[in-house]
Parts: structure tokens; sequence; C-alpha cells
């Protein structure tokens, strides 16, 4: 049975990915930023899927030596690792860069590309000794150049992992373990969920836009687990919310009606 490892595996869209990877049939492994998160995650899918196949371990993805582990505990849990997904991300309310604190946009490169780079260095030379693998960093706002006032720590640690991606993946083409990117758009999470119900009237636009734009984390996860399971080709983007997706949303939105942001306010 294959195996695929998440990074930041406890909440939101990385939730998301593990339950999709263990409907797929895959043993999952994830890690959290803590053993009670870890152990607060296993408990919400105990007892929907098999415990044999379900393994947790509180990681630092900016720390090398608990990445390591991460890669030893699920090999020691089930023996191989084929895919592995750097998904564990920060980001920042939405807030000037010059009225931050400098510690707020630093965790935020930090995690977001020191972390994507040191698991991704740790992953594929530990999948190149295995002779196989596929590892996916989790694009984000920014990853295409797009701007957002306030949010441009986060912009531009995602700008970063595009360029790394696209640049390692070059890199490694013709060898036996492959590197792409996955995208899952605008996904309804208690992230991206908790400024709206701070005020709901100031953020009227953005709640627009969520009912025109966003996906439930279950729908994408599954989405991207099954173009991640079937990819075989190296410098792959697998995108769920594309361009031509988000104008038929703009185009249909005067008559769907659609409204998916009420049942989480």
């Amino acid at each position: 049975m294959k195996t695929a490892v998440i990074t930041g595996g406890t909440r939101g869209i990385g939730a998301a990915l593990v339950r999709a990877f263990i409907e797929e049939g895959w043993n999952v492994a994830w890690s959290g930023t803590s053993q009670s998160t870890v152990e607060k995650s296993l408990s919400l899918i105990r007892d929907r899927f098999p415990a044999e196949r379900q393994a947790a371990f509180p990681c630092d993805v900016t720390a090398e030596a608990d990445l390591a582990s991460l890669w030893d505990g699920a090999v020691n849990a089930f023996g191989r690792v084929d895919i592995w997904v750097n998904n564990a991300g920060k980001s920042n309310d939405q807030t000037l860069f010059h009225e931050l604190e400098p510690e707020v946009f630093t965790s935020i490169i930090d995690t977001n590309v020191k972390g994507v780079m040191l698991a991704t260095h740790i992953a594929y030379n530990r999948m190149l000794k295995q002779g196989f693998g596929a590892i996916y960093n989790m694009e984000g706002l920014g990853s295409d150049g797009r701007r957002i006032t306030g949010l441009t720590p986060y912009g531009t640690s995602k700008r970063a992992v595009r360029y790394f991606t696209d640049a390692f993946s070059a890199e490694v083409k013709d060898g036996p373990v492959i590197v792409g990117t996955i995208s899952p758009g605008m996904v309804l999470t208690d992230l991206t969920m908790n400024q709206v119900r701070s005020d709901p009237e100031k953020n009227r636009q953005l709640i627009k836009i969520y009912n025109i734009l966003a996906n439930e984390a279950d729908t994408v996860a599954l989405f991207l687990v099954k173009k991640m399971t079937g990819n075989r080709r190296n410098g792959a983007k697998i995108s769920w919310l594309t361009s031509l997706k988000v104008t038929k949303r703009f185009l249909l939105a005067p008559f769907s009606h659609r409204d998916i942001v009420s049942k989480y306010m």
C-alpha cells in the first residue's frame, strides 16, 4: 500500500488532504506544530478510518531534525513514502508591511520558504535512495504574481515557492523523483473565515467573493489527491481554481445565487 506524508495536516486543507488520501486507500502520515494538535487531529478521524493507516507526529518544519524524524516516522510506520506534500504554512492578518512587527514576516518566510526548501531537500534525497517518489509544494496567493494589499509577506513567500519548485524540478527532470506544485485556490477553513466572522458587515465584499469563488476543503482536497496520485510528469502544476473556472464562476454569479459561506458563520 502506498504512503503519503502531509506537513501541516492537522487542520484546514492539510487535514482535508489527509482524509482524501485515506479515502483513496493510502496510508498517511502527517505533522502538526505540537503534540496536542497532533493528538486532536488523530481523535477527529480515528473512528472514521482504520487506525493502522494513520500516523501523526509533531514537527517544526523549520528544523531539519524534525523533518528527518517525520520521514523516519512515516517509513517506520508504513515502510515507504510515495508522495510528500509540503502544505505547512503561515499567513498574516491583512496589514501593511511597514506596520508589521519583524517577527511576523520573518516567521512567515521561515515556515513558507525555508521550511519548504528543507523538507524538499530531505524528502528528495531519501526518495532518491528508495528509487521513486513525488514531492508537491503548496502554492497560494502570490504564486502567480498577483498582489493583495496587506498580504505582502505571505504573497512573497508563495512567489518564492513557485520559483523554487520550477527551478528544482528542472534540475532533477531526468531522475526517478518528480517535483511539482498543487494549488487549491480559495478554500473555506477556520483560518480564511476568521476575518469574515469578526466583522461580517465590514467584509461584505469579501463574503461576496467567497460565495463566487471559494470551495469546501474536502471537495478541493479529493480533486488534488486524485490528480497527484495519477500524475507521472515532473514539473506538474495541479490547480483546482483555473482561470477558465474563475471566468465561468463570475459570469454565472448573477444567476446562480451560490451561497457557500453562511453555514460557516
